[in-house]
């Protein structure tokens, strides 16, 4: 069983454990949908490590059909964050079709056999730059915010942190897959992700308690 503790998979069940405490009340459902997506996340890694390490497969179908999973999820999340500063439905509608393009051109001239990385390359990008666009509503907006305790907030956070880290390492890629330090058994490209992840989850769980402690106080002032 310790095979299947890794620094992803503990920081991730545990993101989602907090999810599931302060979201499965929660009345905004994009929000609560957070939880089912990081459920699909923790049985991708499971899964995916059984895959290579139990029955020495090839795993890289499954981050491939999670990519289109994770691509929808923060699209979306991010088209209902806007939506509180301006309404761009179109923008979701044609980034999600020209994601889907290229998606389907990549899995074909490989074969339906490797990664589509250079989508998801491209989908770092794109959420690096959804995430920038957002910190540019916010200083528009004339509302004020306490970005301390504000959940979206650090739901950007966390996802910018990640994805800006994704976009400069896959710039990289040839270079820090490779052992450069012997007494390491991980590329240094994979230690960069757990880091990554480690951010992007505590800065989630961050999100959602104070998601839950807004809605506690909004339920105890009526």
């Amino acid at each position: 069983m310790t095979l299947y503790f890794t620094v992803n998979t503990i920081i991730e069940f545990s993101c989602l454990l907090v999810a599931c405490l302060c979201l499965y009340k929660e009345k905004d459902p994009i929000w609560r949908l957070s939880i089912l997506y990081l459920l699909f996340t923790c049985f991708t890694e499971v899964s995916a490590i059984h895959l290579r390490k139990v029955l020495h497969q090839s795993n890289l179908y499954l981050y491939n059909v999670f990519l289109l999973v994770e691509c929808g999820f923060i699209s979306t999340f991010f088209y209902f964050l806007y939506k509180k500063y301006v309404n761009k439905s179109k923008w979701l509608i044609g980034w999600l079709s020209l994601f889907a393009l290229f998606y389907t051109l990549e899995l074909i001239s490989n074969n339906f056999l490797n990664f589509t990385f250079k989508t998801a390359s491209a989908l770092s990008v794109a959420f690096v730059l959804a995430s920038l666009y957002f910190y540019y509503l916010i200083l528009k907006d004339e509302k004020f915010e306490r970005l301390s305790i504000y959940p979206p907030f650090w739901w950007v956070n966390g996802t910018l942190i990640f994805y800006f880290g994704s976009t400069s390492t896959n710039i990289f890629f040839d270079y820090l897959i490779q052992d450069q330090i012997s007494i390491f058994p991980q590329s240094i490209r994979y230690r960069i992700f757990n880091i990554l992840n480690v951010l992007l989850y505590c800065c989630w769980s961050y999100a959602f308690l104070c998601k839950y402690l807004q809605r506690k106080s909004s339920s105890s002032s009526v």
